[in-house]
């Protein structure tokens, strides 16, 4: 379940930015629940366990910023998303780690963008999927999985430590781990971005060292989700 604080001192902010969020989640049928806070103190004295914060920064009494450093405090991991129609802050928001910081008047396509590259660093450790053959049942963790490849009705799952074989299709793998880091580059394969290395014209290179094809036709695609992928693990502004 993904716990959401949204804190604005204006009520009609919050509600716009609460049925935006709403929206996004439900598409991807992620269950949450959602707190609203029109000031920091009150934020900060509800003491709830949260996995991502949306604050503005210009409030009453205590700033975006300072309820930011205070939340850092306590928690150096949870996901902190400033929005704000004050681009001089930027700054500041580096310096409590934020994850993004966006502008006002809100778009509901730039929060559904930064909503969902922000919805992996929640998957627990132990997130898995399924291998299941005739005989046995295999529970791979989504976390060891390098690559994903398809050979005619043949699933091959690469991972850090083994290859698991049975008998799937690749689209209903893609998904099953449509809401993780993870790009069909081909046809035939699926990668998981965490793993990728470098990639050129004709491959993907992973940190292990090993290639997968990408299609010249989803390369542009490949190189916009790589792109995004890494912007979202370093800068904050956008």
């Amino acid at each position: 379940m993904l716990k959401i604080a949204i804190c604005d001192d204006e009520e009609c902010q919050r509600i716009e930015l609460i049925n935006m969020v709403k929206k996004a989640l439900e598409f991807k049928n992620i269950k949450y629940l959602i707190f609203q806070y029109e000031n920091g103190e009150d934020l900060l004295q509800s003491k709830l366990e949260i996995n991502l914060y949306f604050l503005d920064i210009r409030m009453d009494k205590l700033n975006g910023i300072e309820t930011a450093k205070k939340i850092r405090k306590l928690n150096k991991e949870v996901i902190i998303i400033f929005i704000t129609a004050l681009k001089e802050y930027v700054f500041e928001a580096f310096d409590v780690k934020a994850f993004h910081y966006i502008l006002k008047p809100l778009s509901e396509k730039k929060l559904r963008k930064v909503l969902y590259s922000a919805l992996p660093q929640f998957y627990e450790a132990d997130d898995f999927i399924l291998a299941k053959t005739i005989s046995q049942c295999t529970k791979i963790f989504v976390k060891d999985i390098m690559y994903i490849e398809s050979q005619l009705r043949k699933i091959k799952i690469h991972t850090t430590y083994d290859v698991i074989e049975y008998y799937h299709k690749l689209s209903d793998i893609e998904e099953e781990l449509k809401n993780f880091n993870f790009f069909k580059c081909h046809r035939s394969y699926i990668v998981n971005l965490n793993y990728v290395r470098s990639y050129d014209n004709v491959f993907i290179t992973l940190k292990n060292g090993e290639k997968v094809y990408v299609s010249k036709y989803k390369l542009t695609d490949f190189s916009r989700a790589f792109m995004y992928y890494l912007k979202s693990k370093g800068t904050p502004y956008g």
